[in-house]
């Protein structure tokens, strides 16, 4: 019965002086709301950058002749894929696949050149793996049966002047090391946003790639599209087992440009630094409430130490007043900050001025935040955890108070 009448006087207390109680109450909404939607927008930008990364072009996996991915040399390419689209096809945590022959050449028309990364694809296949069909602006898609149709880069086709029917000459050098050169025609152009295939990329139906550089059924890569990002780690070990041997690399994305995964590190890493920050500043002024309430009770809780109530129960009550008025802050804060959250999910973040910069790192204009409740609950631990040491110290005065001392104040 002790106990229940010291925790009611805990909450008690918190409303002998309601404006103070409310704008500290207020702060907290408004920090714990904000960190909620700060870390809930940095989720959805990241989330958008992985999945626009992965799925432009390059693939939650990729299998290449070992040491292809290094060198970048056609004659590192892989003869035979059959054992590789066998197992792939009884793999559960694969999406699709596909297959493609990538070689670094020269694109020319009309006078104008321009260095170009070519790839040969599998039209049909290509749209199951990733959005580059998704980016057409002009013209059509590559047809299976046409050999002689290009899709090139919007940036690419108007540096060589071309338009729609148009011819153009690529040129590259063949495994055997000769200059190989075929004349195509423009079907479509392409426009991702992300500069480096804007401004390089030529696309190619993948027969007509093989038959262009002598290849047979040989390609550079098999391109893998998982079911989701929580595949792909999993995945990658247990092709790498299965094909340990043949002599290919099997690579994840992150593995193909580590600069993609330290921006989803430094992500991580921001969300802590802000998060720190912000609670930092919202427990000083918890701790500076406590402090300021426990001194105009001096001569309350020094009677109710004359009184005899025990130290352990005068830590207990300060403590309490504490967690109560962090718990309803965070509460309070975090309902703030989901429900903008759920309204920006819906409607976006349109940051279209900053469509430029957003590109080069693979982030589309409009933000869709994301709210992971895993790191809300982290972020909740992390204020209540944080509520207990700012209200030790004045617990701590608390319940080592004079009485006579107290109760002259």
């Amino acid at each position: 019965m002790n106990t229940v009448i010291y925790l009611r006087l805990g909450v008690g207390n918190l409303w002998l002086h309601p404006t103070r109680t409310g704008l500290t109450l207020l702060a907290l909404v408004i920090g714990i709301g904000a960190l909620g939607f700060l870390s809930a927008m940095m989720n959805g930008m990241m989330t958008n950058m992985k999945s626009n990364f992965v799925l432009n072009e390059m693939g939650h996996l990729q299998i290449h002749a070992k040491g292809f991915e290094q060198q970048r040399k056609i004659e590192l390419h892989l003869n035979n894929t059959e054992t590789i689209d066998a197992m792939l096809a009884q793999t559960p945590a694969v999406r699709a696949w596909s297959h493609r022959l990538r070689v670094s050449g020269m694109a020319s028309a009309a006078g104008s050149s321009a260095t170009a990364l070519i790839s040969g694809i599998e039209a049909e296949q290509e749209s199951r793996v990733s959005r580059l069909r998704e980016f057409l602006v002009q013209g059509a898609w590559l047809r299976p049966t046409q050999l002689r149709d290009a899709v090139l880069g919007k940036v690419l086709a108007e540096r060589l002047r071309l338009d729609i029917g148009d011819k153009l000459v690529l040129m590259a050098v063949a495994p055997d090391g000769d200059v190989m050169s075929e004349v195509f025609r423009l079907r479509g152009t392409i426009a991702s946003g992300a500069m480096e295939m804007d401004n390089t990329t030529v696309l190619i139906n993948l027969k007509a790639a093989q038959a262009w550089m002598n290849l047979g059924a040989g390609v550079t890569d098999v391109v893998i599209r998982c079911r989701s990002f929580a595949d792909v780690n999993p995945l990658a070990q247990q092709l790498r087992q299965q094909l340990d041997g043949h002599d290919v690399e099997v690579l994840r994305w992150m593995d193909i440009d580590p600069m993609a995964e330290q921006w989803t590190r430094f992500n991580d890493a921001y969300s802590w630094v802000i998060m720190a920050v912000v609670m930092i500043v919202i427990l000083a002024e918890v701790l500076n409430t406590m402090l300021m309430s426990m001194h105009d009770r001096l001569h309350e809780l020094g009677l109710m130490a004359a009184l005899g109530t025990s130290q352990g129960a005068m830590f207990a009550m300060v403590i309490w007043e504490t967690l109560v008025l962090v718990t309803l802050g965070g509460v309070l804060g975090f309902a703030l900050g989901y429900a903008f959250t759920a309204w920006y999910a819906v409607h976006g973040i349109d940051l279209s001025r900053y469509a430029e910069a957003f590109s080069f790192m693979y982030i589309e204009p409009v933000v869709y935040p994301a709210m992971e409740w895993q790191q809300t609950l982290h972020m909740m631990g992390a204020a209540l955890s944080g509520a207990c040491l700012a209200g030790m110290y004045p617990a701590w005065q608390a319940s080592r108070l004079d009485p006579v001392q107290a109760m002259r104040e």
